[in-house]
């Protein structure tokens, strides 16, 4: 069943929830798509229907305010128009904001936006007054493409096609100009976001990269990447895997057919799970949107050292034997922000095994099959051939030796405990290959998530090596009013995808049943699933952007119209 075939009944569904029944997940889902199948455009603002007859060029981007109760827009005839979202009427306007065309728009507050325009400058305005704006920042010597805000810090980032990035203490008062601080230089630069915890920053560039700085430090950017190439391929750049803050990834896998150039949109998944780009093909003959995952492998601690202490223990009257691997991350640290430790337990069948081949099996066996049984919430188990214990503790570390076997006792046998530091060049990979059986644990609930699919060795390999696998979905668009950007967006709880789609939108999912992305990982890249389209427009649509608070969405096209859509029950 898809989101266009279910039967979307929502008095049924209000009634239930009115008499306390419980939904089913297929349930729940199957209301959510039958909702998102039904937005239509019910309002509809013409700019040359207005009573002053005002044109104000195409809408290149939008904005809501947090609350969704305010729709600003940036206009290509240097305006901003302030709508009421709930029935598409224009409630303010500001003529002549910039000296060119307007081409972001973006709430700090409910009150306080900023917009940036082809006059390399930014603007401060205040809702309630927009006859003039509150501060000007001038540093960018090109157009300014993107407007970012770190809560964190309070810091405003832009980035424009100079390719630079600076960061604005605009919370700071001063009776002079106000300064940008430069943190990062790339000149083939194109956008730049923020995840929404502000823990990555991520850029798009005109040579098909996404690159990715994890764990973001807004105040030592610009030192810790000085030495990064403004000029030319950024894989040239030094990596740096135990760099603790502002580790570099880059990125640059796409479909088949989608050699990536000018990736000039760019989106962050609202969990910061994912980024969305829309690019453009170097023959210029195709437009692609694509969807990358930008979830670590494995959080680092603040040391690069970890403890491994495997563990095995057997019993007469069983054949069954339990191997379990005790990582205490971070061992001499007493942090609290991290989980100590997760012990991976592995039940396996008693049974011969041999030192040239019998640990070869076993990575095989757990490989290619999968997992036999899980239990609740704290281990998974594999039946598999039980590898000697020697064999273990020469997976784990060479230098490890082995004084006793689980077969000469009853009890348990508990090897030394080794330190292992990241930099050390005897590490092997049989050691990842154990370890690759684990892909990814929720420190904050810990939980460990198998996903055959990553292997977890790749997070102490440089970040150059772990541009592989990060390819989820992707969809070819129509490659249409070339040279203008198309500005696609998530939904709030980011099921949907919002994406113009010629004199209209598409409605993107995951899959029929607009299913949340953590449900549908996918093995391998596949297609978006198309939910609905709306082609309510006479001209070609650019931007298009979801309320964070209501299931609503906008779009604007290069005549400058505006439409409206809500559920048409």
């Amino acid at each position: 069943m898809t989101c266009k075939d279910a039967k979307f009944t929502p008095l049924f569904w209000l009634k239930k929830r009115e008499l306390g029944h419980k939904f089913s997940s297929f349930e729940a889902r199957s209301f959510r798509g039958g909702l998102y199948s039904s937005l239509k455009a019910v309002h509809k603002w013409d700019p040359q229907k207005t009573v002053d007859s005002t044109h104000h060029g195409g809408i290149f981007n939008f904005d809501f305010s947090p609350d969704g109760s305010l729709l600003a827009a940036a206009c290509e005839g240097q305006s901003i128009l302030l709508f009421d979202p709930f029935n598409g009427r224009l409630i303010g306007e500001k003529s002549k904001a910039h000296t060119d065309c307007v081409n972001i728009v973006k709430f700090l507050d409910s009150r306080l936006f900023a917009t940036c325009s082809d006059d390399s400058t930014v603007a401060l305005w205040d809702v309630r007054f927009l006859k003039h704006k509150l501060h000007e920042l001038k540093g960018h010597t090109n157009w300014v493409k993107n407007i970012e805000y770190d809560r964190n810090t309070g810091l405003l980032l832009t980035s424009g096609f100079d390719g630079n990035i600076f960061t604005w203490d605009i919370n700071r008062y001063t009776d002079t100009e106000t300064k940008g601080t430069k943190v990062f230089t790339y000149k083939l630069l194109m956008r730049s976001k923020l995840s929404p915890d502000s823990s990555k920053l991520v850029v798009s560039t005109q040579n098909g990269y996404i690159i990715v700085i994890h764990d973001l430090d807004l105040l030592t950017l610009a030192d810790d990447l000085k030495n990064f190439p403004p000029y030319g391929s950024p894989s040239s750049f030094p990596f740096q895997r135990n760099q603790r803050r502002n580790r570099v990834e880059l990125i640059r896998e796409w479909p088949s057919g989608d050699n990536a150039s000018d990736i000039a949109s760019l989106q962050i998944h609202p969990q910061g799970w994912c980024v969305m780009s829309r690019n453009v093909s170097r023959d210029k003959k195709s437009e692609w949107t694509c969807i990358h995952d930008l979830q670590e492998p494995i959080r680092r601690r603040e040391s690069q050292e970890f403890s491994v202490m495997p563990h095995t223990s057997c019993s007469q009257s069983s054949s069954t034997y339990t191997s379990a691997l005790v990582i205490n991350s971070n061992p001499s640290s007493g942090s609290d922000d991290f989980q100590s430790s997760v012990t991976i337990h592995i039940t396996t069948q008693a049974g011969p095994s041999t030192s040239q081949g019998g640990w070869r099996n076993l990575l095989t066996s757990s490989e290619t099959s999968p997992p036999s049984s899980v239990d609740s919430d704290t281990h998974q188990e594999w039946g598999l051939n039980h590898p000697s214990d020697r064999e273990i503790e020469s997976l784990l570390q060479d230098e490890l030796s082995s004084e006793s076997s689980a077969d000469d006792s009853d009890g348990e046998f508990v090897a030394p405990e080794v330190q292992r530091s990241e930099d050390n060049p005897s590490d092997r990979p049989r050691y990842q290959d154990l370890v690759a059986l684990i892909v990814r644990y929720d420190v904050t609930r810990g939980i460990i998530d198998v996903n055959h699919r990553v292997r977890l060795g790749s997070a102490y390999e440089s970040p150059a090596a772990r541009t592989t696998d990060r390819l989820m979905y992707y969809t070819e668009e129509p490659n249409v009013a070339r040279g203008f950007i198309k500005e696609l967006c998530f939904s709030s709880d980011g099921r949907l995808i919002c994406s113009p789609f010629g004199f209209g939108v598409r409605l993107l999912g995951f899959d029929p049943l607009c299913s949340e992305l953590c449900d549908v990982v996918p093995s391998q890249p596949v297609r978006l699933y198309e939910v609905a389209n709306c082609l309510s427009h006479s001209n070609i649509v650019v931007t298009c952007k979801f309320s964070p608070r209501h299931c609503m969405f906008v779009s604007g096209c290069l005549s400058g119209k505006v439409m409206f859509h809500q559920p048409v029950l």
